[in-house]
């Protein structure tokens, strides 16, 4: 399992979200369907930018002499890449690598990165490839088992929480596997509410935010609001425009008198700090600078496709 623990964003990342969301900007063209849910989020999604490379036909034809192991790693590491064609192979061919993947260092490494592209297709098919190297099958019967040993084992809720929601991020028991995750966000265990965090940052839905927000403002360990904030900030499957619906929450942390006010008002770059005035007038203005500073961006700055996080093509 990866150790995301080993990759902690910093103890500022996670207080620079606002300015991160800020510049994000929404992403959608009126014409594309919202995203609602990180499973709807196709492996395959649209062109990539004219400016990736292009999976070669010889790699396609190369790819298809070589065990799964193989295909998996190379095809994996080109998603990374943004080769064009990478992410409809896997798509394409996950299905057929169930039962014939095995964990090693080299594939994990591959998905530890890939769950931060930038785009959300690599991050959904590495989800898929996760799912094949456990050999955990997208059924409800799968989440019925993860679900019951991690209610007979602490020990092994961990991975538990990790591998649900991976499989409600593909479909799978979707509401039923965030509510039960949302059962252990306040579980005596750090360690369990760490991996819950991360378990519903797989989910990509927009009633996540809440969950994210109460463990931000609440939770006792700085390691587990971390991870909060982190999941509102830039990894799991939100989109972009998933994560602006995340501002007016930490606008009122900004000025909860309970918060450290230090940290917090790090995240909002820009903003004099007069605590006298009443809050809506502060919620207001924080809210009139986010829009400004995205109206005001240069020629050029593009606000990115729906697949695309935190505008960062």
């Amino acid at each position: 399992m990866v150790q995301l623990s080993d990759r902690n964003c910093s103890k500022t990342a996670f207080l620079l979200v606002i300015a991160a969301i800020a510049f994000a900007g929404t992403c959608a063209s009126q014409n594309t369907p919202p995203v609602n849910s990180g499973e709807q989020v196709p492996v395959a999604g649209h062109a990539v930018p004219a400016d990736y490379g292009q999976l070669s036909e010889h790699n396609r034809e190369w790819v298809m002499t070589q065990p799964p192991q193989i295909q998996a790693e190379f095809l994996l590491g080109a998603a990374i890449n943004h080769d064009h064609g990478a992410t409809d192979m896997i798509n394409k061919m996950v299905d057929d690598w169930h039962g014939k993947l095995h964990f090693t260092n080299k594939i994990d490494d591959l998905q530890l990165t890939a769950l931060y592209s930038n785009d959300l297709r690599v991050r959904a098919a590495a989800i898929e490839i996760n799912l094949a190297v456990y050999k955990i099958a997208k059924t409800d019967e799968a989440a019925d088992h993860l679900m019951a040993e991690a209610e007979k084992s602490p020990s092994w809720r961990p991975f538990a929480m990790w591998e649900l929601g991976m499989l409600a991020n593909r479909g799978v028991e979707l509401e039923r596997i965030h509510e039960f995750l949302r059962g252990y966000l306040h579980d005596p265990n750090e360690k369990t509410r760490h991996w819950t965090v991360e378990g519903i940052a797989h989910l990509g839905t927009d009633d996540t935010i809440k969950d994210f927000l109460d463990v931000f403002r609440n939770d006792p360990s700085l390691e587990v609001r971390e991870r909060s904030g982190c999941s509102l900030a830039k990894s799991g499957m939100l989109t972009r425009e998933q994560r602006m619906l995340a501002v007016p929450g930490l606008i009122d942390l900004a000025y909860d008198p309970s918060l450290d006010k230090h940290h917090t008002l790090m995240g909002l770059p820009g903003i004099e700090g007069d605590h006298q005035r009443a809050h809506g007038q502060r919620s207001r203005r924080m809210e009139e600078l986010v829009r400004n500073r995205w109206d005001q961006a240069p020629p050029g700055v593009q606000r990115g496709e729906h697949w695309s996080v935190l505008g960062n093509n």
